[in-house]
């Protein structure tokens, strides 16, 4: 039962359309907000597409509709760490408050990769705000100012939050910053991330969203994953702010599947309802000084949202480990344990921790073998990843309780406990310096144990019988809510490739419940029923491996004319052909070096001849070349003849010295391998300024990028989709020059 509320707990609240569409005026109404996502999310919309202009001319349309005089930010803005410039068009609407003060920024990302429409990645949370700024209308007004942010180039490389943050004249009026996305199309909508000193936002966010899931551990698994979003712009200006996200249905993620009809309205519905508590308690509180303390934060299911102070931590911890000194001495004081068994115990725990997580692993890599077009995600999900998740925790509960009788053999089960305990002490010493935000796992779900293991303890020096299962049951409580939960979302997250992390935190669980397995009657059952049920999951996963209509292969397929040689080629980075890619490449024997086009250090491609287009150029001129102090100081004028979206730009055969984009320094080092992504520049000219050496000569390489392959190609097959990377589905132009 306990484990069924921990995954339901990661789970939106499920109401009918009817209800959704019965919504009050004055509330969030998923149906209404719909319509916005049907209207943006029909096609893909990059920075600089046309599509981009249709969806933000949408936005800015429904905001009139509603009173509200929105303006547009519409600048050239270069990050230097992604090594790119970009011109973008945010939208930006503000509703005065009744008082004065910091305001409330509302933000979401209104443009979308090439390869997929954006429904859900970020049209859902645009069409949220929509949605809620109808409602507002209908309720008292805020103290605070409300500004509602609709940044584009979210996608490209977060240009647009960028540019609001360095160019916008009253940045300094936010006060708190609340940012919303998606990375799937599903499940409940937590927050994920919250900027330093939170303590006071956490509190908000329990007193608005009692019920959010959300806890501290999400932001320090979220530090190590490639991903980024507007919210790191803001809180890398120390603006205070919270992150966030649905991250189900990872396999729509940037693909033709983030479609209006894919996305769960009851996920909407829940993002809805969670922005507008947000907007009405942190709109009529002083968002002056938000910055206070760092807090611990977890949920419980129907407890809600759980915080306490960092400082806090150590003290607990302190707390905690006199708990265990006493429970411990009372078990050497009834004989029941001994020092070197424990130990022992303690070993052997690190051993099965180590093993069982390195089995799940090498499986999936097995099972990836068996059904190699699992490696055709570039997401690392599966379309039936559910069964692997019930496999690898089915399989692992069998392993670990079977290992665990035969230890038990050799040593109590009460020895193994106390090694156990001692192993996840160290590891919350360790959480408690490293990542704090994660010590509230190891913190409570030993409280509860340790409790319940003292009682026997004390019953027998009074010559009471021990503890009985339900006693067991209750002290295991804490850690069962709390890590069956974080096991799914863990998995979710991370993704099957990441099997091993996942079953870590199962180990640490199982481990903890070895009393509560030493009490069952017939655990050998356990063991074979949990290895049937997870040999029954690999089956049906086997079962459901393959591809559909709705369930489409991934493929890469690109196009590139080199009109430097009045050449041109089919290429694709997929690892192997497929039954499509291979009508484009039908010679081809294995993948091969394209440098001419992409430089040496780009993978190798499938690579076969294709029909030669009449594309033009992109255009390359030099404005000025002088010799000044030994170095020679170029200024370069480039255009995509074609209007193209995007533009790549390499400087090679020269070491740049520094140089400037659009005015703006770019490098003021050394660079051997200089290049630059340009973004929704289209018709403007991209102008660049370097320095080299005043005898060296240099080449310059421009692909212009469009996004669509050309119209000859031969249309997808239904049961397959664009693999959302970098060139899938583009029209590449590119030229060289030499000087």
């Amino acid at each position: 039962m306990l484990v069924i509320i921990g995954v339901f707990h990661t789970l939106p609240t499920t109401q009918t359309l009817q209800t959704l569409k019965d919504k009050p005026l004055a509330t969030f109404s998923a149906s209404r907000a719909m319509a916005h996502v049907r209207h943006i999310g029909a096609n893909p919309h990059p920075i600089g597409s046309v599509e981009n202009a249709n969806v933000r001319q949408y936005v800015v349309d429904q905001l009139a509709t509603l009173g509200l005089q929105p303006e547009i930010q519409s600048t050239l803005i270069v990050n230097l760490r992604k090594r790119q410039v970009g011109r973008v068009h945010n939208a930006l609407v503000k509703i005065p408050g009744s008082l004065p003060g910091k305001a409330l920024l509302l933000t979401a990302h209104y443009d979308s990769v090439p390869t997929g429409p954006g429904a859900a990645d970020d049209g859902a949370s645009v069409a949220a705000i929509l949605e809620i700024l109808r409602a507002l209308k209908t309720l008292p007004a805020l103290q605070n100012d409300l500004w509602c942010l609709f940044t584009d180039g979210e996608e490209a490389g977060l240009l647009g939050a960028q540019a609001f943050v360095q160019q916008y004249p009253l940045i300094k009026n936010i006060g708190l910053a609340l940012n919303f996305e998606y990375r799937g199309n599903s499940g409940a909508f937590m927050m994920f991330e919250a900027s330093q000193g939170n303590g006071d936002l956490i509190k908000g966010l329990a007193a608005s969203s009692p019920h959010i899931l959300a806890n501290s551990l999400m932001y320090e698994v979220y530090k190590f994953l490639p991903n980024d979003t507007d919210f790191t712009v803001f809180k890398q200006a120390g603006i205070p702010g919270m992150n966030f996200a649905a991250i189900e249905g990872h396999t729509s993620y940037h693909t033709q599947l983030d479609r209006p009809d894919f996305l769960d309205q009851n996920t909407l519905q829940e993002q809805g309802d969670t922005l507008l508590a947000l907007i009405k308690h942190f709109g009529n509180i002083t968002l002056d000084d938000l910055q206070t303390t760092d807090h611990i934060y977890f949920d419980i299911p129907g407890l809600g949202l759980v915080n306490y102070p960092a400082s806090w931590v150590m003290p607990l911890n302190d707390s905690l480990l006199i708990l265990f000194a006493l429970v411990f001495r009372l078990a050497l004081k009834t004989q029941s344990v001994r020092i070197t068994r424990v130990i022992l115990g303690g070993f052997v725990f690190i051993l099965l921790l180590l093993s069982l997580p390195v089995i799940s692993h090498f499986l999936w890599l097995g099972i990836c073998r068996i059904f190699p077009e699992y490696d055709t995600f570039i997401q690392g999900d599966t379309y039936n990843s559910q069964w692997y998740l019930l496999a690898f925790v089915f399989l692992n509960i069998g392993l670990f309780v079977f290992s665990q009788g035969w230890v038990c053999r050799k040593m109590s089960a009460i020895e193994f406990s106390f090694g156990v305990i001692a192993c996840w002490f160290c590891i919350l010493l360790l959480t408690s310096f490293w990542v704090p935000g994660a010590s509230f796992l190891f913190l409570w779900s030993l409280l509860g144990m340790l409790v319940v293991l003292g009682v026997p303890f004390v019953r027998t020096l009074n010559n009471h019988q021990p503890s009985n299962l339900a006693l067991i049951f209750v002290g295991s409580m804490p850690a069962i809510i709390i890590f069956t939960p974080l096991i799914r979302g863990l998995f979710i997250g991370l993704t099957p490739r990441l099997t091993a992390v996942v079953i870590v935190f199962l180990v640490l669980l199982l481990g903890l419940l070895t009393p509560l397995f030493e009490a069952m009657e017939q655990r050998k059952y356990l063991a074979k029923s949990c290895l049937l049920l997870g040999l029954i999951a690999l089956l049906a996963g086997s079962m459901t491996s393959g591809f559909d209509n709705e369930h489409p292969q991934q493929n890469t397929l690109f196009y590139a004319l080199n009109t430097s040689n009045h050449s041109a080629f089919w290429l694709s980075t997929d690892k192997q052909t497929d039954q499509w890619t291979t009508k484009f490449f039908p010679n081809a024997q294995a993948k091969q070096q394209l440098p001419e086009l992409f430089g040496k250090p780009f993978p190798a491609l499938w690579v076969s001849p294709a029909p030669v287009l009449d594309l033009p150029p992109p255009t390359v001129e030099i404005l000025a070349d002088t010799v000044i102090a030994g170095h020679r100081n170029i200024k370069l004028k480039i255009k995509s003849a074609r209007h193209a979206p995007k533009l790549k730009v390499t400087i090679e055969a020269t070491e740049v010295l520094n140089s400037k984009v659009a005015g703006q320094e770019f490098t003021k080092y050394p660079q051997t391998h200089w290049y630059l992504d340009s973004f929704g520049l289209n018709d403007e000219d991209l102008i660049i300024e370097f320095m080299v050496a005043a005898d060296t000569h240099f080449a310059v390489k421009v692909m212009d990028i469009s996004y669509a392959l050309p119209t000859f190609a031969l249309p997808r097959p239904s049961n397959m989709i664009s693999k959302p990377s970098e060139f899938s589905d583009n029209t590449i132009v590119a030229t060289s020059k030499n000087w």
